[in-house]
Formats: C-alpha cells, structure tokens, sequence
C-alpha cells in the first residue's frame, strides 16, 4: 500500500493540484457505492462535473469482478449525458485462461469481458 504522501513526493509540482490520489477497496455495482467502498464512476461524476476538465482514469484492481463492474459501467454508459465524463480510460483487460495470473485468480472464465 502506497501512503498518500510517498505517492505526491512522485508527481511533479506543477501537476499536483491536478491529481487525484486515493487508495481504498472498491465497489462493482452503482448500488453497492459507499463511502467505505465507492463506484469509481460515481466518484469521478462528482470531481468532475466540469466539462474542460480533462479526465484520464486509471483503474488497475486486479480483481476481474470488481474491473470489469467499473468498466462495463462506462462502457454501457458512455453516451448518457449523466454519466462520468472520461477523456482516456486505461486498464488491464483480464482474460479467462491467463497461465500467469491462474494461480492467483483460479480457473474463472468470467473474467473475460464479453
């Protein structure tokens, strides 16, 4: 786990002010969207409502279930005036069958986004 400050002593002055840090469990589902636990796309609908911010997102969790709620989320809603506004989305496609992670995730299919 990265602490808060470790994290900002990496980004250069000039761009601090302009990123977001926060390291947390996360939600899969809208429904399930908590404090403790939130929806990433509600959270970045609630920074940045502005439209001349540019929105680069990262999401990097490693837990196929919890990835892929996110982003078929803003997949299915990316046309929806309401939902988050998202310049360049960036993230790990896991695959069912992957030989390196197998051992980790065990032998689910699911994770393949289809």
């Amino acid at each position: 786990k990265t602490p808060v400050e470790q994290f900002y002593d990496t980004v250069p002055d000039p761009y601090k002010q302009l990123v977001h840090y926060q390291q947390c469990a996360v939600s899969s589902a809208p429904a399930d969207n908590s404090e403790e636990h939130p929806f990433l796309p509600k959270v970045i609908q609630q920074m940045y409502g502005n439209p001349e911010d540019y929105v680069l997102f990262k999401l990097d969790i490693d837990s196929p279930e919890v990835e892929n709620g996110n982003i078929m989320y803003i997949l299915d809603n990316a046309n929806d005036q309401n939902a988050p506004a998202i310049d360049e989305l960036v993230y790990e496609h896991h695959v069912g069958g992957n030989y390196i992670m197998s051992r980790f995730w065990g032998h689910n299919d699911d994770a393949t986004l289809r």
